[in-house]
């Protein structure tokens, strides 16, 4: 009788241990197999009532429906199309200019549904003249050459890169008689987030859609001088851009975005039969250094290092106008840390305690989901 006794004790006492293991394990926040954002297991989406065999209740929390964001169950598939291999979201699309050269490669990721979700990467760009003087001289000298039709970056920087890439996009598609080169309507510079490991800066910018939306994205690029070559006392050698990226998202969306896209950046690489064909157009080493998919794996940490420094006051004004805009209030789990979108009027009719209303701060953390009526 003592042992049967002892044998139902220790059964409940396995029942509580399984029951707060599991409270544990669904509280904690989903890891990322091989550190890949999205995949991540699915959380407690708020709690049903849990009780034991006696029926006794164990927690009153009311039961809350979430549905996960795009962004946590994001699945990659592996790209290759002989000369690049990528990791790219499940579904998107990797396309390539009609009229593509090994030393200007040039590629967009985007998904077909949106194509404002997108990141656009040109290896090198070539002809762009030093100032505004130059170009014009150089268009009278030479009126049928396309570097004459690229715009002047003066100064040499990547914010003036970026202020002239309209001009520069239009040449490029005229050059390839195909729209593939995105535009940056009214681009304003929110940050200047640093510097890159090849010399140029990333920036942090919104411009404005063909159909009036707000986008935001990081932004970089290197301008190089390679010479000079003076003619009328006017420098006529032209600059090259190189890594130009691009990588955007409606401007609610980009701070979820931003990891998935840095990770897809991460996982670039060049296959031999590119090198071949690079090294054949451009032969000097420093470019082929700089082909090499090592340095695209450093360029994401690098950016992902200035995106987590970057200032917290754009991200909490902008979400804040979103949520309004679109009938949201914004909470947190405080067993999980995880932000959600929950419709407006959630915690004014909401019982728990579970789910709380955010900080300022929280506003620039990526969400896990919505939670619905």
């Amino acid at each position: 009788m003592k042992k049967r006794l002892l044998c139902s004790v220790l059964a409940v006492l396995l029942l509580f241990t399984a029951i707060a293991l599991a409270g544990c394990a669904v509280g904690r926040s989903g890891s990322n197999p091989g550190n890949k954002p999205g995949n991540k297991p699915g959380s407690n989406p708020g709690n049903t009532t849990v009780t034991t065999p006696g029926n006794v209740p164990i927690s009153t929390e009311p039961a809350v429906r979430i549905t996960p964001a795009a962004t946590s169950r994001i699945a990659y598939e592996n790209y290759d199309n002989g000369y690049l291999k990528m990791e790219i979201p499940a579904g998107w699309k990797l396309e390539t200019p009609r009229i593509n050269t090994f030393s200007g490669y040039t590629f967009k990721l985007y998904d077909p549904k949106n194509p404002d979700y997108l990141i656009q990467f040109c290896l090198g760009m070539s002809g762009f003249m030093k100032s505004e003087a130059s170009k014009e001289l150089y268009a009278a000298l030479y009126s049928a050459a396309a570097w004459g039709q690229l715009p002047a970056i003066d100064p040499q920087t990547t914010e003036q890169y970026y202020r002239v890439w309209n001009e520069s996009a239009a040449v490029g598609n005229q050059m390839i008689n195909q729209e593939f080169f995105v535009y940056l309507n009214d681009f304003e510079i929110i940050d200047n987030l640093g510097p890159t490991p090849l010399g140029g800066d990333v920036l942090r910018g919104t411009f404005v859609n063909d159909e009036g939306e707000t986008m935001q994205g990081l932004f970089t690029t290197t301008v190089a001088d390679v010479g000079s070559y003076y003619v009328y006392g006017y420098d006529l050698a032209p600059l090259n851009t190189y890594h130009n990226i691009m990588m955007y998202a409606p401007d609610a969306e980009f701070v979820n975005w931003q990891p998935i896209y840095d990770y897809c950046l991460s996982t670039i690489e060049f296959t031999d039969a590119f090198m071949i064909g690079f090294n054949s157009e451009q032969s000097t080493q420093l470019a082929a250094v700089r082909a090499n998919a090592q340095i695209y794996n450093e360029m994401s940490d690098m950016i992902m290092d200035s995106w987590n420094r970057r200032s917290a006051s754009y991200d909490i004004i902008s979400q804040k106008r979103s949520d309004a805009t679109l009938g949201y209030e914004r909470v947190y789990d405080t067993e999980t840390g995880d932000v959600y979108r929950a419709y407006n009027g959630f915690i004014d009719s909401y019982t728990g305690t579970r789910y709380q209303t955010v900080t300022d701060e929280m506003y620039t953390y990526v969400i896990s989901g919505y939670i619905e009526k």
